[in-house]
């Protein structure tokens, strides 16, 4: 085979030749870019892998540290006190009927992020023309339920038609512990 290739190659013009050649070393060049391109992607992919297997063993190395302190933390919280999503919203439902604000509350659902330990539950609750003496009613009354609801975000926007009453746009957050991994 090799010798039927030499040979056609030997039959050709120079023109030709010199045309073959620079088709095999396009082709060369070509492959060889490819070539360099994947091993720098691999190299690149080697790497990244490194630093991360680093990081989950640093991360496990640390192990006894992070449940010493999970467990202090734990020790903060009382579990029958968290609220699921559910009691989450009835729970602000009362309190907002507790201030005589339910005419002017809106309550969207509650979102919810499974983790492995507890699972985060955020709503948002808008409030349309209230005074500053009931923002600071209601905000008093979420501090008292610290740490199990907590007002992650307030934004306050004056009220076009009157005043002295404000817009007040909360965004609550509240947890649950999965008792099984406590």
């Amino acid at each position: 085979m090799y010798e039927r290739l030499l040979s056609a190659y030997h039959k050709r013009s120079l023109r030709e030749k010199f045309l073959m050649l620079g088709f095999v070393l396009i082709l060369l060049v070509i492959w060889t870019q490819s070539f360099l391109n994947r091993s720098g992607q691999w190299n690149d992919q080697r790497a990244i892998a490194s630093i991360e297997l680093l990081t989950q063993q640093q991360w496990l190395d640390r192990e006894t540290q992070y449940a010493e302190q999970l467990a202090k933390a734990l020790e903060k919280v009382d579990p029958s006190k968290t609220f699921s999503a559910a009691q989450l919203s009835g729970k602000v439902d009362a309190l907002i009927r507790e201030i005589k604000l339910e005419s002017n509350a809106d309550i969207d659902p509650v979102q919810t992020r499974n983790g492995e330990i507890f699972n985060d539950h955020t709503m948002r609750l808008r409030l349309k023309g209230i005074s500053l003496a009931q923002f600071i009613v209601l905000n008093n009354i979420l501090k008292k339920n610290s740490p199990y609801i907590e007002a992650k975000s307030i934004r306050i926007t004056k009220n076009q038609r009157k005043p002295q009453e404000m817009n007040i746009r909360f965004e609550i957050n509240s947890f649950d512990l999965k008792e099984k991994n406590i």
